[in-house]
């Protein structure tokens, strides 16, 4: 009777962990990270148990897995030391296994399953499984799931572990179910055309993985269907000049998708007044014109069947980049981008080039030949401060009947 009633009395802790987009212990209501000055690799310990709560290790191999680069002349006496802080610092007396985090049992730490344990990352895995077997028969309740993990996820999985190895795959696991959680209550918030909560969801989503294109797209779509063509187009612009600058990365088929869907909304606004002015307006181009190389192949179409009325010919030039293998790759878009404000300035007004690839410029010169093309060509690098490292690469005439095939140029 003695035993039960001890039993009955006795106090059950809960630990409340997150760990996503920011790390902190509740232990009965009260954070034991604020409350304790302990060091960075006692929680390390925790954090490392925590995640793999499904296995037992060593302790050599948990001093291998979490301090790779450190070396003790006694691993075990060393983790012993660490475990006995953690248990301080978790506020456990070590003398009753049911209240130890973590325990060891023949050689071997391992995580207590009898911990009550509440984690945000479980949650988070419970509430998706949640959605998935409902979305079927209950959209409703199956929505209130996304969202509820949405919410949950504040960011990467144990954020700062930045330098620890073993995170890595974890990190990537809850970041694709954070991704797939968008992309679920984003397509039943599209039957409901609900496109204000998919605005938001992904703005969210944007300032947690600024990096992942499809958080992008979703929003200028949403934009879109409310009508906010102006929000939509900035938006593009915006992240089309990210990742060319931050990444040196060319829109995608996706969104290069979304741009003509984005135009052809803004041509459909024009009334027929808006349009003459449009036509009217005196747009001067005073300089060469760069532009993709997809725009590029149609002005060339343009003046192949120009030259095919008038039987002039015309030039197409090739200039090349010689980088270093030292030249970093802010230096070579630096040269990148003195080589185009170059161009634009000493070319003709009626010239056109683009950037093919990463060391190539294509220059297309309506009604001259191959000589005066070289020579023109030459006379711009000669304002090049770094003209020995670019060169003209080859020259050709296009005569009237020739279609575009520029990979012997290249």
């Amino acid at each position: 009777m003695a035993k039960s009633k001890q039993t009955k009395n006795k106090q059950h802790h809960i630990f409340t962990v997150y760990t996503l987009g920011h790390f902190d212990v509740i232990k009965d209501g009260h954070s034991l990270i604020t409350s304790t000055s302990t060091s960075k690799k006692i929680w390390e310990l925790y954090k490392f148990m925590l995640t793999h709560r499904d296995r037992s290790f060593t302790p050599e191999a948990l001093m291998d897995q979490l301090w790779i680069y450190e070396e003790y002349n006694d691993p075990r006496s060393t983790l012993r030391r660490q475990m006995h802080r953690l248990r301080q610092t978790l506020q456990e007396d070590g003398k009753n296994d049911e209240e130890t985090t973590i325990l060891y049992t023949n050689g071997y730490y391992k995580w207590n399953v009898q911990i009550e344990l509440i984690l945000d990352a479980d949650l988070l895995e419970a509430l998706l499984l949640e959605g998935d077997s409902s979305k079927s028969s209950n959209s409703e309740l199956a929505l209130d799931a996304y969202l509820k993990a949405i919410d949950l996820y504040l960011g990467d999985y144990l954020p700062e572990c930045a330098d620890q190895h073993w995170v890595f795959p974890i990190r990537n696991q809850y970041r694709r179910l954070f991704v797939k959680a968008i992309y679920s209550a984003i397509e039943l918030l599209k039957t409901q055309n609900n496109y204000d909560t998919i605005i938001k969801l992904c703005q969210k989503a944007i300032k947690i993985d600024i990096y992942e294109e499809s958080f992008h797209l979703n929003l200028i779509d949403a934009f879109l269907a409310i009508g906010e063509q102006r929000q939509a187009f900035n938006h593009y612009e915006y992240i089309t000049e990210f990742y060319d600058r931050e990444m040196g990365i060319k829109p995608s088929d996706e969104m290069k998708a979304i741009y003509k869907k984005l135009l052809q909304t803004q041509q459909s606004l024009y009334t027929e007044e808006d349009l003459i002015k449009v036509l009217e307006s005196s747009i001067l181009i005073e300089n060469a014109f760069y532009c993709e190389p997809d725009v590029f192949k149609s002005i060339y179409e343009l003046e192949r069947r120009r030259s095919e009325r008038s039987g002039n010919d015309f030039s197409i030039g090739v200039l090349k980049l010689n980088f270093s293998n030292k030249d970093t790759l802010a230096q070579r878009e630096h040269r990148i981008r003195l080589l185009k404000e170059l161009l634009i300035t000493h070319l003709r007004k009626g010239d056109t080039f683009t950037q093919w690839n990463e060391q190539q410029m294509v220059i297309l010169l309506p009604g001259v030949d191959k000589v005066i093309t070289e020579k023109v060509l030459k006379r711009v690098l000669e304002q090049e401060v770094h003209a020995p490292s670019v060169s003209v690469h080859h020259i050709d005439s296009i005569k009237a009947d020739s279609n575009l095939n520029l990979s012997p140029l290249l």
